[in-house]
Order: C-alpha cells, then sequence, then structure tokens
C-alpha cells in the first residue's frame, strides 16, 4: 500500500487502536474486522454495531433552481419527496450508462445534499459541476459543493440500534445551522422518524449536533449519523462508551459487505458500473416516467436487457467471486459473477451474477455451475433479499 494515495478518516487513529485490520479501500485506510467479519456480522443482526463510513462522499446541491437541477441529474423524482425526506436514485451518462448510486436528502426546494459512493466521489462530483456551468448558462440559479471533507459519517445498525441512539440523542428544535449545514432544516422528534427520513438532533451530554437519518446498507432497523469532522471521534468515543444500550460493537468493511449483500443491496463497481444501465440491474423503479433525466434517450432505445442480474446460492462450501464464470448444464460459459461471499446467517455462500445470454429465463435455470478456480460448484437461483427481518415502518 502506497500511503501517498490513501486518506484516513477521522478515525483512523481510533481504528488502530482498537486493534483493527487495515485495509485500503476506495482511496482510504479502512477497518476491514476487529476481531471476527462473522462475529461483526451476527451482532449487527441480533444487536447492533457501529460502522465509519466517513469515506463516503457528500455533495450539497443548492440555489433558486436546485430542484430543477436534481430532476434533471437523477433518475429517481427528487423534487417530489417532502423536506426532511431521502431518496434512492442513479446518475446515468448519456448512454445509460450507471455513473452511481445515491441518497439524496432533501432539505428544501432550494437545498439538497447527495451521499455518493466514496470512490466515485471525484466523480460524481466533476459531473455536477459540469451540469451546474451549463445550467448557470442558460440562467439558472444553482450550485453544488463537495464537502466531504468536513463530514464524518457514522452507522449505527441493528435492531437494537434504537435503545441505544433514542436514549442519548435529544431533538434538536430551532437549531439553526446543526452543526456543520448552513441551513435550518428538521424539527421532527428522532423516535418519530420513519425509514428514509432525517432530522437533527443533539447528544447533550458531549454538546455534538448532528444530522440523524433513518437509513443504513445492512438490511436491519438503523441509523445514519452526520456531524463535523473534528468533532467524530467525540461521537464515536460517546456511542461505545455506552454500549450496553444495545450490545453496540464497531464493525468493520467486512461485516458491512456481508450484511448488505444478504439484504440484496447493490455495490458499486460489482452490480454497478458505467457497462451496466438501469434495466440490467433490475433498478427500473428508481427511473421516472414523468421527468427529463440525463440518459433517459438512450434508454428509450433499449429494447431489450443486455444482461440479467440473480442471485443464488451454492451448495458446496467454497467461495464464489467477483468476475468468475457462471456455466450452464453443458458447461457453456453464460455470464460471470458480480459479488460473491459467505451468508453468516444463513451458514452458506450466496453470490449474485450476470448472465450475457438475453435468451434465459432466471425463474427456469436449473442445473447451472461456478467455475472457482476449476472446480464446478453447483448453484441455485434465490430470489433476493438472502435475509429479511427488516420492516421499513
Amino acid at each position: 500500500m502506497d500511503a501517498r494515495v490513501n486518506k484516513r478518516t477521522p478515525l483512523y487513529s481510533e481504528h488502530v487502536k482498537a486493534g483493527a485490520k487495515i485495509v485500503s479501500f476506495a482511496g482510504f485506510f479502512m477497518p476491514l474486522y476487529y476481531k471476527s467479519i462473522i462475529e461483526e456480522h451476527l451482532n449487527v443482526r441480533n444487536d447492533s454495531g457501529i460502522f465509519d463510513i466517513s469515506h463516503m462522499g457528500e455533495i450539497i446541491i443548492k440555489g433558486r433552481d436546485a430542484s430543477s437541477f436534481v430532476d434533471y441529474v437523477f433518475t429517481a423524482d427528487v423534487s417530489k419527496i417532502k423536506d426532511g425526506e431521502i431518496i434512492y436514485s442513479l446518475i446515468l451518462n448519456e448512454k445509460g450508462g450507471i455513473i452511481d448510486d445515491v441518497t439524496v436528502f432533501k432539505f428544501s426546494d432550494s437545498d439538497y445534499m447527495a451521499v455518493v459512493n466514496a470512490a466515485n466521489t471525484p466523480k460524481d462530483f466533476s459531473w455536477m459541476h459540469y451540469q451546474q456551468i451549463e445550467f448557470q448558462k442558460a440562467g439558472n440559479n444553482v450550485t453544488v459543493e463537495n464537502i466531504s471533507e468536513t463530514v464524518g459519517l457514522l452507522s449505527v445498525q441493528g435492531p437494537k440500534s434504537r435503545d441505544l441512539i433514542y436514549s442519548l440523542a435529544s431533538d434538536a428544535v430551532d437549531i439553526g445551522k446543526c452543526g456543520l449545514f448552513d441551513f435550518k432544516f428538521g424539527a421532527k422528534p428522532v423516535k418519530e422518524l420513519k425509514h428514509f427520513e432525517f432530522s437533527c438532533a443533539v447528544f447533550k451530554d458531549i454538546n455534538v449536533e448532528a444530522l440523524i437519518s433513518r437509513s443504513g446498507y445492512t438490511g436491519e432497523f438503523g441509523f445514519e449519523i452526520f456531524v463535523s469532522a473534528e468533532k467524530t471521534v467525540v461521537l464515536w468515543n460517546y456511542l461505545l462508551k455506552n454500549s450496553r444500550l444495545s450490545n453496540l460493537i464497531p464493525i468493520g468493511l467486512g461485516a458491512r459487505d456481508t450484511l448488505r449483500f444478504e439484504a440484496a443491496l447493490p455495490l458499486y463497481g460489482h452490480e454497478l458500473d458505467e457497462t451496466i444501465n438501469p434495466y440490467d440491474a433490475g433498478l427500473e423503479k428508481y427511473l421516472s416516467t414523468t421527468k427529463n433525466f440525463i440518459g433517459k434517450e438512450a434508454l428509450s432505445d433499449i429494447k431489450n436487457k443486455e444482461k440479467r442480474l440473480i442471485f443464488f446460492k451454492l451448495s458446496g462450501k467454497q467461495i464464489p467471486r467477483h468476475l468468475q464464470r457462471i456455466l450452464d448444464k453443458n458447461l457453456k460459459p453464460i455470464g460471470c459473477i458480480a459479488s460473491g461471499t459467505y451468508s453468516p446467517s444463513n451458514k452458506f455462500p450466496i453470490g449474485s451474477a450476470y448472465l450475457s445470454d438475453t435468451d434465459i429465463d432466471p425463474l427456469f435455470l436449473k442445473d447451472f455451475f461456478i467455475d472457482i478456480r476449476g472446480n464446478f460448484e453447483k448453484a441455485e437461483v434465490v430470489v433476493p433479499p438472502f435475509h429479511r427481518n427488516f420492516k421499513r415502518s
């Protein structure tokens, strides 16, 4: 690893102190695990866990014409959600390829925030900035700002996460800027937040203001907490100090991946990239039918899916890996692996794959194999997700 090309989140030293296995990921030094991926995974499923996701990017979009801008740049109907709500969306290129998948927070008709994947932050910001310039040429008022360096982001996930957060986070009414954000938002009590809603809160014992959202990447009940970078360590240690409230433990990237994949949530660079369109990935529901957006015209010309995303489980013990081949019953290649891992909740290997043969109906795909280093492991199609115990209300 070359330290010159890897950043450190505000919590890097805390991870080292905790004995985490540090790896390079998306241009950052990040914890892969602290003790055991399986132990951390199951703790989130049964109790709660805390993740450092400060490597994620945050881009602010603001101005009189911000609503028109977000509706053009993102595929979902972003402007139609209410203040204090979040929407999942895609950013496409002109050919309909997926530049990134993001969540967009609406503060008001003139203030939005896009949370983007870490490795894609420079690309996404450059793309949005170019679109900003084009909008301004047409006389529109909108600006985009990459505030990622000033933001710390924690994720507290698991069925008992509410026991921790509801006990420690006080409602912040009329708080004004709410820490690092320079506009008012959110007077909704934290305990009343529904899935994909956010508000402002205060951790009074440590005098830390934060944006708290009911969101996550694990398939569990949970929260994501945005705080100023300089307050991140204080908040991290405060939450762990009160771990008894929810049996909270720190969680690394390893369990973050197994948790998201059991929930069948896509990972950019695996299920998604610019060679894949939303139809390939089964994400048609995030395409607005009532507005124009970048890439929509190209998508209208796509008559048949070039690829088909499937999910599967293996009968053996070997773990499928990215780009390994899928073979039909005659051992003819019919696609390749997008993601693969071991499912701690189910105790068997699982994976996703893109079928290159458009004539194959995934529902009737039988007797196929994964080529794992020359070993042909029998696989079975599974209707996702692999794990479901979270109600979105």
